[in-house]
């Protein structure tokens, strides 16, 4: 059980276990929330659906803002919450769903659910969003910057891909295997391969005069590269023996490498940070043009604890 402790007084959510997404009610949302069920049901883990308003001294800036005012704003986010409600429960007669209606940030509220709940899914604006956004951000980036658990980020322009790979991105840090984890876990669940990548900058070898040096040594670079990536997750790839993974170490920056990938991908799969080619990947600028430009939904994950049920 979540406590959230702002807008009206304690509210008790219960995210324990439960697939969690946030909507605001809105054309937008409706697709982080459909993904939501889908993973709810193919996982078969129940869902919550959590509505985040304004409570009254948060909405308050001017004194006109009654409290009559308040209940009606509340009682329409109410209904709007309901018609979602029973618009999936009539799309999916099976799925273990309910619906809440909290007061207080959305940020705030979703980060503390993803404490104990299996996952925490929110819609963002994608990579066509005015570039106040992009710099300001949003509820989505302040979710997955910190959240305590896994947290699927849904744009607007994100494509569904069944059929294609999972893709996780990989250095030798606790959060990278972390992501690996949940990477294998994901693909195994969707019976889809793995494609694990490892970005590296060539610039950080030598100035451009000097690549010729490195090129006579390239092939045993890109070997003990290779075999010092393997090492991060062997113990992980024997637990999904079923599960194709193709390793690629690749000359680029780590968003623009997981950028590409995710063109054909299911799903994104990164560590709340790393060392290396992934350093900050949710500090700043990385983290957001992944978040915001790949092509497929995005999980970030974290190493502090994994969560129950298979996350994907």
């Amino acid at each position: 059980m979540s406590e959230q402790t702002q807008g009206a007084g304690r509210i008790r959510l219960d995210t324990a276990g439960r697939i969690v997404v946030g909507t605001d009610g809105s054309e937008r949302a409706r697709k982080a929330v459909d993904w939501a069920a889908d993973r709810a049901l193919a996982r078969g883990l129940p869902l919550l659906i959590v509505m985040v308003i304004p409570g009254p001294q948060i909405g308050r800036t001017f004194t006109a803002v009654t409290d009559e005012y308040q209940t009606q704003f509340k009682r329409r986010c109410q209904q709007r919450l309901n018609a979602e409600l029973e618009r999936l429960r009539a799309a999916h007669p099976t799925l273990d769903v309910k619906a809440e209606l909290v007061e207080g940030y959305a940020s705030y509220v979703l980060a503390q659910a993803s404490k104990n709940a299996a996952q925490v899914v929110v819609g963002a604006r994608g990579r066509r969003a005015p570039i106040s956004v992009k710099l300001l951000g949003g509820v989505s980036d302040a979710v997955a910057s910190h959240a305590h658990g896994p947290v699927a980020v849904i744009t607007d322009e994100a494509q569904e891909n069944p059929g294609g790979p999972v893709v996780v991105g990989i250095d030798d840090s606790n959060e990278a295997r972390a992501a690996a984890k949940l990477a294998f876990e994901a693909a195994d669940l969707r019976g889809v391969p793995l494609v694990v990548i490892h970005a590296w900058d060539y610039a950080m070898l030598g100035t451009p005069w000097e690549y010729d040096i490195w090129d006579e040594s390239m092939s045993e670079i890109l070997d003990t590269l290779t075999k010092n990536i393997e090492g991060v997750f062997a113990d992980i790839k024997a637990q999904y023996p079923e599960v194709q993974v193709e390793l690629r170490i690749v000359d680029s920056s780590a968003s623009q490498a997981l950028i590409d990938a995710s063109i054909d991908a299911g799903l994104v799969v990164v560590g709340s940070r790393g060392r290396g080619g992934f350093t900050g990947l949710l500090l700043g600028s990385t983290s957001k043009r992944v978040l915001r430009e790949a092509h497929c939904p995005v999980v970030v994950t974290r190493a502090e604890g994994s969560k129950n049920g298979k996350q994907s």
